[in-house]
């Protein structure tokens, strides 16, 4: 039998949608094939029944899909707020990930990042201290109050101007909601950070 008739579907089918940061704060479980929409990104979930929102992989991209990174750096040498405390004031960023703070003095270089995401964070200074002491670096989650990273040490130096290096920290995590950080100072015996060999880069994944 054909039915060579035609008819109009005046329904309007919407899937559960909200921003990434609110998904993120909510954190709900979806039924089992429940569609999520992220309506900043365009980027969707299916649910699985039992699994809650920040630990679903984004549907149809790979966990990397969303790929973002900050590089932040500093405009010239800080030689103020330098205790054991503070944090590096980084003023400038390049990359699409953003978030970074800027005013005067600590105002700066504090970087806001969205709950649900993975990131990997690496960070390195050059400071001008004491060729007799050590200092060190970590980056910090001021929103939790705890440490996110490996301490990133400077040693003793003997040459001439007492400039020294470091190696790379890192730092891994997965935060469930918002959250703010810094690079701060946890040993302390200088004067001076240097500007041209000073970063924090912060790479951001979809979700594992």
């Amino acid at each position: 039998m054909t039915n060579s008739g035609s008819f109009t579907l005046c329904g309007v089918i919407q899937v559960k949608n909200d921003t990434g940061a609110n998904w993120a704060s909510n954190n709900p479980t979806l039924a089992q094939g429940e569609m999520g929409l992220e309506t900043d990104t365009n980027k969707f979930k299916f649910g699985d029944g039992t699994t809650v929102w920040s630990s679903l992989p984004y549907a149809g991209g790979g966990a990397n899909s969303s790929f973002k990174y900050g590089l932040y750096k500093l405009s010239a040498n800080q030689t103020s707020n330098l205790t054991v405390g503070c944090h590096i004031q980084f003023d400038m960023d390049e990359g699409s990930l953003g978030g970074l703070s800027t005013g005067s003095g600590q105002e700066n270089g504090i970087i806001t990042l969205a709950g649900g995401k993975t990131y990997k964070a690496t960070y390195g200074w050059q400071e001008n201290g004491s060729s007799t002491s050590s200092a060190a670096i970590c980056l910090y989650d001021r929103t939790n109050s705890v440490y996110l990273g490996t301490q990133n040490w400077k040693f003793p130096s003997t040459n001439q101007s007492n400039n020294t290096g470091s190696d790379a920290g890192l730092g891994i995590f997965t935060p469930e909601s918002e959250i703010d950080v810094e690079v701060r100072i946890v040993d302390q015996d200088i004067s001076s950070i240097i500007s041209t060999c000073t970063y924090l880069l912060i790479e951001e994944y979809g979700g594992y």
